[in-house]
Order: structure tokens, then C-alpha cells, then sequence
């Protein structure tokens, strides 16, 4: 690990030692069983908390798109009602600095003016060409990056499953780029189509902030049935890791019914107690 590579944590949702349970909510763009619509935005996280005992929110752009400014601050202080912060704003379309510099460079701006009213203490995104052309990337990145400092936010690099990339030119790219505030959020999902999933996730969580524990199916019992699935948990308690964990529903069926039966499995090995009482 290079310290000066390594973000500095200091947004206020740092939770000290433990891992904190958090929700990616693309799940939540999906409408409930048997409803018609999805769940209106400013009661996500009173939902998150309650129905599906969850603290903590990773927030999808396209669920705040063309959203105004009010209604963020609104969702926001909804969030801090409900004890369930939104900490990260995220976005699955990666950003070509290489085929249009500026245009990356604005929506990095937009996410962190976005973030900052949310609340969030992180951007996370992908980006294209990360391991041809991160030479070229890196100092563009850097100046997008000096621009977010404004918004007290830090950037974190997500790593793309297809086209696949691979942990060390992730690590790469945020040598390049430096400093304390940029680092990784790896996935589960990414971390499988590497090939040596253990090995990407040994490399990858010294500089990581966030971790998106992906997962496809459940057994009848509630158990993730993704084969390396509680090997990757044992990994980041062995490694030390201490910060957000967010449970990545990809599968089908009712998708309230598996972020909670997800999250009791993940309580149980990691030997935490509940926090929503």
C-alpha cells in the first residue's frame, strides 16, 4: 500500500472498526411486488431503515436525475431523519476522459455538486481505457479531481466487469492521479470476471473506500448461493477492511426479500450486532 495514494477518510460517515452495511439502491429503481411504481424517493431511506434494516444508502445518478437541488437537500435530511446517510453517489456508464476530456471532466463536477447535497462523501465512477491509456487519463482526472475539493467529496475509481478491468491497472491509475482523496470501490462482480477473484480483492482493498458486495441468487435458506460469495467476506475481515460494504442485488424475484435475507447472512459472519433498534 502507498500511503499517499491511500484516501484520507474524512467525510463524517467513516464508522470507526467495523464493516458498514450499506444498500446499492439500483435495486430500488425496480417497483415492489405487486406495485406499480417504485418507491417515491424522498421515503427511500425511511425504507431502507425499516422494511429492509439497512443504515446507509449508495445512490445511483440515474435515481436523482433531473432531480432540483431542493429535493436533494430534501432527501438528505430525510436520510439524517432516518438514520440512514447517503454515502455515495455512483454511476454505471463509464467516462471516456480519452474520446472527451471536458465532457468527463463536467459530469465529475456535476456528481460532486450532487453528492454534496446529498451528503455523500464519495463519487464513484467507471472509466473507459483504463488499462491503455492511463497516462493520458491520469493528469485529467487529477484536475476533475482538484475541482471536487470544493465539494468536500472524494473519487472513487469503479472497476468495469465488461470489458473487464484488472485490479493492477485500476491501482495504477490512482497512483497516477494521487493524493488523499482518490481510490477504489471494487465489486464482487468485477472482482469474478478478473479470474482470480481472491487475488483482485487482496490487491484492490488497501485502496478502498467502499466495497459492493454483488450478489445473483439466494438459497431457500436466504444464503447467497454465488460460489466465492462468504470467501470474499472472510477476505476483507482478514485484510482489515473497515469501512462500507454495500449489498449489490443483481438478481431477480422480489428484491426486498433478498437485500433482506443478504443482510442477515452478512451479520451473522460478520459477527455484528443489529443496528436498527
Amino acid at each position: 500500500m502507498v500511503a499517499a495514494c491511500y484516501p484520507r477518510v474524512s467525510g463524517r460517515h467513516h464508522m470507526g472498526s467495523e464493516i458498514h452495511i450499506s444498500l446499492s439502491a439500483s435495486c430500488l429503481l425496480q417497483p415492489l411486488p405487486r406495485q406499480q411504481s417504485p418507491i417515491a424517493l424522498l421515503d427511500v431511506p425511511r425504507y431502507v431503515a425499516e422494511e429492509l434494516e439497512v443504515r446507509g444508502i449508495q445512490i445511483p445518478v440515474q435515481m436523482i436525475r433531473q432531480q432540483t437541488p431542493q429535493t436533494l437537500e430534501r432527501l438528505r435530511d430525510e436520510a439524517d431523519r432516518a438514520q440512514c446517510p447517503c454515502l455515495v453517489l455512483y454511476r454505471d456508464e463509464p467516462l471516456d476522459f480519452v474520446a472527451d476530456g471536458e465532457k468527463s471532466a463536467q459530469v465529475l463536477r456535476e456528481m460532486g455538486k450532487r453528492a454534496r447535497l446529498l451528503g455523500c462523501a464519495e463519487v464513484a465512477v467507471r472509466v473507459a481505457n483504463i488499462a491503455t491509456a492511463s497516462a493520458q487519463i491520469a493528469p485529467l482526472m487529477k484536475a476533475a479531481l482538484d475541482g471536487l475539493q470544493r465539494f468536500e467529496v472524494n473519487l472513487l475509481i469503479r472497476p468495469s466487469e465488461d470489458p473487464c478491468d484488472q485490479p493492477d491497472a485500476v491501482i495504477d491509475l490512482v497512483r497516477k492521479i494521487g493524493g488523499f482523496h482518490i481510490g477504489a470501490m471494487p465489486s464482487f462482480a468485477n472482482a469474478g470476471a478478473t479470474g482470480d477473484a481472491q487475488q483482485s480483492l487482496r490487491k484492490l482493498i488497501p485502496y478502498s473506500l467502499a466495497v459492493e458486495a454483488t450478489v445473483t441468487s439466494l438459497s431457500k435458506a436466504g444464503v447467497p448461493e454465488d460460489e466465492s460469495f462468504d470467501a470474499h467476506i472472510d477476505m476483507l475481515v482478514q485484510l482489515g477492511f473497515s469501512n462500507k460494504l454495500s449489498i449489490d442485488w443483481r438478481g431477480g424475484g422480489n428484491w426486498a426479500q433478498a437485500v433482506q435475507g443478504v443482510r442477515a447472512h452478512m451479520m451473522k459472519k460478520l459477527g455484528q450486532g443489529d443496528p436498527v433498534t
